[in-house]
């Protein structure tokens, strides 16, 4: 299960850059990430016991898989694993949202913490 290497790939993040109790994590997970999102909430939960992002919410943008066609030039969604452009039926695109695993911003509570955790 590699959401929990996730969850504590971002705990080791919110460590290094956090100065203070984290209130809550966005993350942007692209829909070809791999990441089943509940997964990675819970066991987020549990890792985070005893550190300075107990208790804090995650929430979690999820990115559409989208393209460009190569063929005409239209900027389309994939959806139902339909590999192909919705304008013109081809199958020459680039992928350009949907790989999306990253920490867009944490809140921080930087008053009464101690930074011994």
């Amino acid at each position: 299960m590699h959401e929990l290497a996730i969850a504590e790939s971002i705990l080791s993040v919110l460590k290094e850059h956090a100065k203070g109790k984290v209130n809550s994590v966005k993350l942007k997970i692209g829909e070809m990430s791999g990441v089943v999102p509940s997964a990675l909430e819970f066991l987020f939960q549990i890792a985070s016991e005893g550190t300075l992002a107990e208790g804090a919410a995650l929430y979690i943008e999820h990115v559409p898989i989208t393209a460009r066609c190569d063929d005409c030039s239209k900027v389309f969604e994939i959806k139902d694993c339909c590999f192909e452009c919705a304008c013109c039926g081809g199958s020459n695109f680039k992928l350009i949202t949907g790989r999306e695993l990253f920490i867009e911003e944490i809140d921080v509570d930087e008053r009464g913490f101690s930074n011994e955790s």
